[in-house]
């Protein structure tokens, strides 16, 4: 009786570590998960796009792995990207919006997944850099050395954006590109999303310092980058993020870019639409 009690004590006991084992793994997942939704998955760099490197990196199914919200552009600079609520759409030329397909691929781009930290409501937004200033007050109490997506809603008194012509090889630099490949649309009392990533000052090598915005009308048929804007209302959230990562790719004319030129003066001049 001694020995079958013994034996039925050790076999208890292998069970409840192994339950207990178990329950930690378990938290290990459920805090990887947690992890996730705080990591900014970028594709490539924004510096390998300005000089031209238009090619695939990632795929948007890849993207949507990663992420339910986020900013880019498609294969041969083929239009605007705009993440929302799960779905990658593509702001074309004639700022007409596509749905491409999981396999479609991407130079560039950057997603998350979207958790509301931060609610607020502005009013009387009379430009982009008035809307810029309200939304980096918010980042310089809450902290301007991590990352933030935001998605804006509202109805637009005006607002201006622009998509650009697929390239065609040998690829220009994009700044050269955008002196004549890039269509502007000015809109009226229009309601949409602004999707939007500010990136901080150490990431000027990596992505755009500030904020980088999108746009897409809320009957997700129009959108692109957005260039100006003015708004009596509009619902702002703000989801941070303290972790990054990034995919590169091998590919030879990648790892033959130089990398760590100051691009700055390109970068505006795509950022603002100015061209020239």
């Amino acid at each position: 009786m001694k020995l079958k009690n013994l034996i039925f004590i050790f076999a208890l006991f292998i069970t409840l570590s192994g339950c207990s084992l178990s329950h930690s793994a378990k938290n290990q997942v459920l805090q990887t998960q947690q992890n996730d939704t705080n990591t900014l998955f970028q594709v490539s760099t924004l510096q390998a796009l300005m000089q031209g490197y238009y090619y695939p990196v990632s795929t948007v199914g890849e993207l949507k792995a990663n992420g339910d919200i986020g900013i880019g552009c498609f294969e041969k600079v083929n239009g605007e990207l705009i993440m929302l609520d799960g779905v990658v759409y593509q702001a074309v030329y004639d700022s007409s919006v596509l749905t491409p397909e999981k396999d479609y691929t991407v130079p560039y781009a950057t997603v998350a997944f979207f958790h509301n930290d931060i609610s607020k409501e502005f009013k009387n937004i009379s430009s982009i850099k008035n809307l810029q200033e309200k939304l980096n007050e918010i980042v310089n109490k809450t902290g301007k050395n991590m990352f933030y997506f935001v998605r804006i809603d509202g109805t637009f008194d005006t607002v201006t954006y622009r998509s650009e012509y697929a390239q065609k090889e040998p690829y220009k630099p994009l700044a050269k590109a955008m002196e004549t490949d890039q269509t502007f649309f000015d809109k009226k009392n229009e309601t949409g999303t602004i999707v939007g990533l500010f990136c901080p000052s150490f990431m000027d090598k990596l992505n755009t310092p500030g904020w980088h915005l999108h746009y897409i009308t809320s009957d997700r048929k129009n959108g692109g980058h957005l260039l100006e804007l003015s708004s009596k209302k509009l619902s702002v959230q703000l989801s941070k993020k303290t972790n990054f990562t990034m995919k590169l790719t091998e590919e030879k004319k990648f790892q033959n870019l130089p990398l760590s030129q100051d691009l700055s003066k390109d970068i505006g001049k795509v950022e603002t639409g100015t061209g020239k």
